[in-house]
């Protein structure tokens, strides 16, 4: 059973008549990799800072390995932290970088060089100890600040927009560079991101953020394919969102008729548990596919093609139903002569490539959301 390694307990923070974090609950269990994603004034720095001793809880606590560190000093709650700026000595080098922490702890010299050795081993720099920062790449010089943040054995390592300065190819490379270390060391990680693509690749859960709450905590593949809510669905990649409304249940299945359309209805299996009448029908645009037998697919829908756009691997075909609404579909490229504008084409997904969300906010928002 895996053990809460950090938990924080209704926190709040205010800033005059602005709550920058509002009633926030959370549990990260040892070991784990949490990336706390939202858009700017979120809150997700805020409650990082909170976690880091930066800046006080207005309300609430907050307890790292069963000790209540709310109100204790950043130094004094030996935390690592990883900056986007890296932050790292330009007159140190690469040696003096890392093992400065060690020396403020007053650690002896020959453990000292040991764990500096095993860290250089360990982030595949141990030709470079003797460089500056300035005669690093970006992706060195990060991996530098990531062996200094860990070399004294920290119980929580935070990363704060950890990969915003690389370029692309190199931040794509360092997101799972990052995540095999801190697999092999275990070390207990959160990491604050608006980049989606990199929190769904190195966390092992995702913390979505709004407004200062928490919308929903869930594995990677859950925040992306079972969003609780509208902003959960349209924050977190490209999705179709059909409304419509719960004429009746069967079973664990609810049957849906979409608003504009007198006659089509179908099953969902998700959300069954869900008491609103109007909800949303949420489509990933891969999970729809081109139609040529109806029995194939649980559910199908008619629409137009609009326009068709190549996007390398796949073509992102804009299409209108009979009612106005718009559904976007990524479909083969080989397909694109039999996908014309202005062609009627029948779409079709199964119950269990879609998720039902309520129509209406959440009121009641919880921290561990649907795994």
């Amino acid at each position: 059973m895996s053990i809460t390694h950090l938990a924080i307990k209704d926190v709040m923070k205010s800033y005059k008549k602005v709550k920058a974090v509002d009633n926030v609950n959370l549990e990260v269990k040892k070991g784990e990799f949490l990336t706390i994603l939202g858009p700017s004034g979120s809150g997700k720095t805020t409650l990082l800072k909170l976690i880091a001793g930066f800046e006080e809880a207005t309300e609430g606590s907050i307890t790292l390995n069963r000790r209540n560190i709310t109100n204790k000093k950043p130094y004094e709650r030996n935390i690592g932290m990883l900056f986007q700026n890296y932050a790292l000595f330009p007159h140190m080098t690469v040696v003096e970088n890392i093992a400065y922490p060690l020396h403020i702890r007053n650690m002896e010299k020959k453990e000292i060089r040991e764990k500096v050795k095993n860290m250089l081993d360990l982030v595949r720099l141990s030709e470079y100890g003797d460089r500056y920062p300035n005669k690093l790449s970006g992706g060195q010089q990060q991996r530098v600040a990531l062996a200094r943040a860990i070399v004294f054995n920290p119980p929580l390592l935070l990363l704060d927009e950890p990969l915003g300065a690389l370029d692309k190819n190199l931040r794509e490379m360092m997101q799972l560079e990052i995540k095999h270390i801190q697999e092999k060391v275990g070390i207990t990680t959160i990491s604050v991101t608006h980049d989606q693509e990199e929190a769904l690749t190195m966390s092992d859960r995702v913390c979505v953020m709004n407004k200062g709450r928490i919308e929903q905590v869930s594995t990677p593949q859950g925040i992306y394919q079972r969003p609780d809510n509208k902003f959960v669905a349209e924050f977190i990649g490209e999705i179709n969102l059909l409304g419509g409304e719960v004429v009746s249940t069967e079973h664990t299945k609810l049957i849906i008729q979409l608003f504009g359309d007198s006659t089509l209805s179908f099953y969902a299996e998700e959300r069954a548990d869900i008491k609103e009448n109007k909800v949303y029908i949420a489509l990933r645009p891969e999970n729809l596919h081109l139609v040529h037998k109806a029995s194939d697919y649980e559910n199908t829908i008619q629409v137009t093609i609009c326009e068709k756009i190549y996007v390398g691997n796949a073509l992102k075909v804009k299409t209108k139903t009979s009612f106005g609404e718009e559904l976007v579909v990524k479909l083969p490229t080989h397909l694109s002569e039999e996908l014309q504008i202005g062609r009627p084409i029948c779409l079709g997904w199964n119950s269990a490539d879609s998720t039902v969300i309520p129509f209406a906010p959440r009121q009641v928002i919880s921290s561990q959301g649907r795994k």
